[in-house]
């Protein structure tokens, strides 16, 4: 039986260090990794930023970071409150 090497791919959470050999298996291409990732709960946003689904404060506020800002809220009509 040859030794040869081999590549694969594993999820890191970048807020804990966590990765997800426990959980997912080893896999072959990003995208499958990705893909099993997603399935187990973790968020890989589009910026590449990953975080497991731990459920603590360091994980809800790396969550909220990658939140868009809440929009403006006016109704028609309406002053806008910064007259000056």
């Amino acid at each position: 039986m040859p030794i040869s090497p081999r590549t694969f791919h594993v999820v890191v959470c970048d807020t804990c260090g966590l990765d997800d050999e426990e959980v997912i298996a080893l896999h072959e291409t990003r995208e499958d990794a990705v893909t099993a990732a997603r399935r187990a709960g973790w968020i890989i946003a589009a910026d590449r930023t990953v975080t497991c689904p731990r459920d603590d404060h360091q994980h809800r506020a790396a969550i909220d970071a990658l939140m868009p800002p809440e929009p403006p809220i006016q109704i028609d009509g309406q002053l806008p409150l910064d007259l000056r």
